[in-house]
């Protein structure tokens, strides 16, 4: 029994023994040697340059570039209606024809009386050429002489006053006919023939349909971008998927000081008729082209409260480089201030596990990117 556990003791004193070498091993300083660093998996994307357009959004009203409400100059019935609603109307066309049976009497009663004065007119003046000799031979008094000039003079008066009677007379006679002052589309009609019309009683509506115009404000920081003959793109919701296209005619020379905003006005070719005055209307406008701009895959970009910046590949390590962003869309992000290359790759997936300097392993290639000769490398 005594040499059994004799025994047990001399094994359990040659294990520690070991176990002790082992741990005091030269040049392990008494510590077990870490393992080594593993690369971190990323799917890459690619730095590359294309057309950048900065593109200003508004919205605003479409209207009639020429649209004029016509009323009644004179008091009247109307006697002929001759425009159908709706429809096409040519300039200096007669739309409406009002009652001028009292006018033209008028006309030819003034008409008349003119004749009259004239021929009593010429009668006191061949009577005052008689006279004259009479009064220089004293056979005629001087006071009747001068009466003579004086009915004369207000002959004349009577004939200048009739005269401008029939002038105003033959205005309302060309009142009486209610014409289209341009080429457009009649509106609709209120009244029938017989209805009599006051002074300013409204008449017809005449539409121009070929332009249409759009007015929208726009912020203050585009002034210098935007300019007259400039292209607008406008959609209504008439026409989804159609795209017109207008040109800036008028640009505000004022900014509005409560607003930060400048009144532009577009306007829009309109032959076949398809936009209509009172549509809502989108416009686009390019306030700024950048032709070669760098542009990085959007999910590449990291943004935090201090800075913007993405990890781009250098060898098989992540190398940070700060960024400024310029235009962005659902896929890609302009960058600006930037150290970055076309054709340099960055991390789209993976970047928030690596820090500066990781060691990569590059997993997939973003299917949007060709890949360059260091992707290549990664993916080896």
């Amino acid at each position: 029994m005594k040499q059994k556990v004799l025994f047990i003791a001399i094994a359990v004193v040659v294990v520690l023994g070991v176990v002790l070498m082992l741990r005091n091993k030269p040049g392990d300083n008494g510590k077990t040697a870490p393992a080594g660093p593993s690369a971190v998996p990323v799917t890459l994307g690619k730095v590359t340059t294309q057309r950048v357009e900065y593109v200003l959004q508004q919205v605003g009203t479409l209207v009639a570039a020429q649209e004029v409400a016509l009323k009644s100059k004179i008091q009247g019935r109307v006697v002929d209606i001759l425009f159908d609603e709706g429809k096409s109307v040519k300039k200096d066309d007669v739309l409406v024809r009002m009652d001028d049976v009292k006018i033209l009497a008028d006309i030819r009663n003034l008409t008349a009386r003119i004749q009259q004065l004239e021929i009593r007119l010429e009668n006191k003046k061949r009577s005052l050429e008689r006279n004259r000799l009479l009064v220089e031979q004293d056979l005629v008094s001087r006071e009747m002489y001068d009466n003579l000039e004086t009915e004369i003079d207000e002959i004349k008066s009577q004939i200048l006053q009739t005269q401008a009677d029939l002038a105003r007379q033959k205005d309302v006679l060309a009142d009486t006919l209610i014409r289209a002052p341009f080429d457009g589309i009649a509106g609709p009609r209120t009244f029938s023939v017989g209805h009599y019309l006051n002074v300013g009683a409204p008449v017809v509506s005449v539409i121009d349909l070929n332009a249409l115009e759009i007015s929208f404000k726009a912020p203050e920081k585009y002034k210098q971008h935007i300019s007259t003959g400039q292209a607008v793109y406008l959609t209504v919701d008439a026409y989804p998927g159609r795209k017109f296209t207008g040109r800036i005619f008028f640009i505000d020379p004022e900014v509005a000081v409560d607003t930060r905003t400048f009144l532009v006005k577009a306007r829009v070719e309109n032959s076949e008729k398809t936009l209509n005055p009172g549509m809502f209307a989108r416009a686009e406008l390019v306030t700024e082209v950048h032709e070669n701009a760098l542009t990085v895959p959007w999910e590449s970009i990291i943004q935090t409260e201090n800075e913007t910046y993405v990890y781009a590949v250098e060898g098989k390590t992540a190398k940070k480089h700060p960024v400024r962003l310029g235009k962005v869309d659902a896929d890609r992000a302009e960058v600006l201030d930037s150290k970055l290359s076309s054709g340099d790759a960055v991390i789209v997936e993976g970047k928030f596990s690596v820090r500066e300097g990781s060691e990569i392993r590059a997993v997939k290639i973003d299917d949007a990117a060709e890949k360059s000769p260091d992707q290549g490398a990664l993916e080896k």
